[in-house]
């Protein structure tokens, strides 16, 4: 059998070009000269993504593959503010990347767009942006504008995580940009929308996250046409039907796909204005993707009945001919009653099961395989006797309360859900226990991005064997806690996802530095001698913390636990378990947090060559 390493250049080559070159790095580069020859002298394009790396590995990459290599890129993403200060310290965006055709910013200070939007109009082949994430917190106009002037761009994505900026572009004269897709997921009003496009004439894909209401007669002033506008994405919270109808008899002619969301007007619930306006405004229409919510304002069925009047009319010829099907649900969330009324094609990327209200006698309720690749389970009864599938889907997320306990709902999912292909896990339940946890990612072998809520979930000693056996085979490198988390959760976390790489957490003051310190607490081989006093102190504090375990996990035992027994011996064996983590954003920071930790990794020698930084309401360690 022919070794790895005996292969020949082209293999080699071929293998090099599945991969990202980060990943090619990390796997190859030491594996002998040879293939550090072979990645420094690829005659490949490169495609880069930084969005998990590790500081080190970072500014190896940095020297030896894109420094000699720039002109080669192809594409490049950067994914954590501090990761993009130390990029923009090495590189400019100049004529230099000549190749680079897709760049993606995730994270980024919106106040560092201007000067890089400005040196990005020298690229000659940059057809695809991306900023997700940043936080627009000023007025964003100037940055729009830039984009507009970049030559070539023909994708654009915008997806600020906070906004809290105006939005004051005039509408465009003279100025025009290449630009094909738009997507802006931020609210804006109809005027800012209207202005934001008057610079995109030749627009096919339109997306906005939010559209609120304008009077009829700025609509009516509408001039321009966009003839090649076949897709449109839009959430309408406060804008009616009569100015949604009057905006289509001015943009949407061409339409051919419509995903709208809209809430309250009734009026949006008439089959006959829906099909009037598609036969007069939108005769090219093929994929009608609709959802529209309401309140009900009774507990009874005679509201139901009067929505289910309305809803009946869409199942007319006119309907069943362009085969768009419908179904609603009535369901609590949080408290308040709402329904729903929505498309049943397989078109939605994002699909939202909630628990069917106890007074839903509707049969109208969607069924069989849907294809989202998204599925956010608003409450865990809602997958009780549910006969949909979702034989695509990579993405899902739990919210709710009154999980504690229950497992059945894993054996429903498991009929809803091909449990290998899921990637990505979110559990929003606080009350949702450990031990549910690690049965439920037993059964989830891929997954490589957890999100979970703080909660204090106390485990027997038979609940922990199966800790053995989910963290040696656990995939999960980015962890997200939402609430306040102790050093007994992060503790029980790293043990059950030994190979965590990124983690977001949000903490109290007084437990900064003792989690930080356990989480670094393999990095302190670098300590020298004079450090001896420190480790001995964390290791007092380590031996305390493992009592409380002891006395936490056997409170609902009859026996008691020792160290002896199969937690504390689990628990040492995972001391090690944190050599992976290289990345720290810890969420609300208190006023001084940076300043304290930079002090505490100084004065204990914690790290060698780290970075930290903060922007808005996160604090980014990395090293």
């Amino acid at each position: 059998m022919t070794k790895f390493e005996h292969l020949p250049n082209q293999v080699i080559y071929e293998i090099f070009d599945c991969l990202d070159v980060c990943h090619a790095f990390e796997a190859f580069f030491n594996l002998n000269i040879r293939f550090q020859y072979l990645l420094i002298n690829s005659p490949l394009f490169l495609k880069i993504d930084f969005s998990c790396i590790s500081k080190s590995n970072f500014q190896n990459c940095c020297t030896y593959i894109i420094q000699p290599n720039v002109h080669r890129i192809v594409s490049l993403r950067l994914s954590n503010p501090l990761s993009i200060d130390l990029f923009l310290t090495l590189f400019s965006f100049n004529a230099s990347f000549i190749q680079l055709e897709s760049l993606i910013f995730t994270q980024i200070n919106f106040k560092k767009l201007e000067p890089i939007l400005t040196s990005l109009s020298s690229l000659p082949r940059l057809y695809y942006l991306t900023i997700n994430n940043n936080i627009e917190v000023c007025d964003s106009s100037e940055i729009y504008r830039l984009i507009f002037r970049l030559p070539v761009l023909k994708h654009c994505i915008i997806s600020p995580k906070f906004y809290g900026g105006s939005l004051s572009l005039h509408t465009a004269k003279n100025e025009s940009s290449p630009i094909e897709y738009l997507s802006i997921n931020r609210h804006c009003s109809l005027n800012q929308l209207m202005s934001l496009i008057s610079y995109t004439p030749k627009l096919n894909h339109l997306s906005s996250l939010s559209i609120s209401e304008t009077s009829n007669a700025r609509i009516n002033n509408i001039s321009m046409t966009y003839p090649k506008l076949t897709r449109i994405s839009l959430k309408l919270w406060r804008m009616s039907f009569d100015s949604f109808k009057l905006l289509c008899s001015k943009l949407f002619y061409h339409l051919e796909v419509l995903s709208i969301c809209t809430r309250a007007d009734d009026h949006y619930l008439i089959a006959d204005r829906w099909q009037q306006l598609i036969i007069n405004h939108m005769p090219n229409l093929r994929i009608f993707d609709f959802q529209h919510y309401w309140e009900p304002l009774d507990d009874n069925n005679t509201e139901q009945r009067t929505y289910h009047l309305l809803i009946d009319r869409f199942t007319s010829s006119f309907w069943i001919t362009r085969q768009w099907f419908f179904a609603h649900q009535h369901f609590s969330r949080r408290g308040i009653r709402d329904a729903v009324f929505y498309s049943t094609h397989p078109y939605r990327n994002l699909y939202e099961l909630h628990e069917r209200a106890h007074n839903d006698a509707c049969p109208r309720r969607d069924e069989g395989k849907n294809l989202a690749r998204r599925v956010n389970i608003d409450d865990y009864r809602a997958a009780t006797n549910c006969s949909l599938q979702f034989p695509c889907a990579t993405e899902l997320s739990l919210w709710g309360k009154g999980a504690r306990g229950n497992f059945s709902f894993i054996a429903d999912l498991s009929h809803m859900f091909h449990f290998s292909k899921l990637t990505h896990f979110s559990v929003q339940c606080p009350d949702f226990g450990l031990a549910q946890l690690i049965e439920l990612l037993n059964h989830l072998p891929n997954v490589h991005s957890l999100i979970l809520y703080a909660n204090t979930s106390y485990l027997s000693s038979e609940q922990i064997q199966p800790i053995h056996f989910v963290s040696n085979k656990s995939r999960i490198s980015n962890v997200t806690i939402r609430g306040r988390c102790t050093i007994q959760q992060i503790h029980l976390l790293m043990s059950l996802c030994p190979r965590v790489k990124c983690l977001e957490i949000e903490i109290d003051e007084d437990q900064l530095e003792l989690i930080v310190r356990f989480l670094l607490f393999e990095k302190t081989n670098h300590i020298q001698s004079d450090s001896l006093k420190t480790k001995v102190s964390f290791l007092k504090e380590f031996d305390c913390l493992q009592r409380k375990f002891l006395y936490l996990f056997s409170r609902t035992q009859n026996k008691k636990l020792t160290p002896s027994d199969d937690l504390s011996t689990f628990m040492l064996s995972q001391q090690s378990s944190n050599n992976n983590l290289f990345s720290l954003c810890f969420f609300n920071p208190k006023p001084g947090m940076e300043q304290k930790l930079q002090r505490m990794i100084s004065r204990e020698k914690l790290l060698n060559d780290y970075s930290i930084g903060s922007v808005f309401n996160y604090l980014y360690l990395w090293w």
